[in-house]
């Protein structure tokens, strides 16, 4: 007699509990996703302490040369790092990033 009423509780229960259990896997991947997010830097750098190369990068382009640096970032990963260059173009923000080495990265 117990087993008649035993039995479709505990089926009752897993059936409202299934969903809970669902959304516990999804909770997980989006813990990933910010550790993700979290693992690059990004530190404002003075246009005056760039690297050598990305210096003489920025001299050798013509068009670059004429512009005005209005902000620099540093910005690390985990492989490495590279920065990113924001050029006051007449009004217009021009953005450019450049490796350690004076490389342009092209998007």
């Amino acid at each position: 007699m117990k087993t008649r009423f035993i039995i479709p509780a505990m089926f009752v229960i897993g059936m409202a509990t299934a969903p809970l259990m669902a959304n516990s896997t999804t909770a997980s991947s989006l813990i990933t996703e910010m550790k993700v997010s979290q693992e690059s830097e990004k530190v404002k750098v003075d246009p005056a302490d760039l690297p050598v190369p990305v210096k003489e990068a920025i001299e050798k382009d013509i068009a670059l040369k004429a512009l005005k640096i209005s902000e620099a970032w540093k910005v690390s990963d985990d492989a490495a790092s590279h920065f990113v260059i924001k050029f006051d173009n007449e009004g217009q923000e021009l953005v450019k990033k450049y490796t350690a080495l004076g490389e342009v990265i092209e998007d």
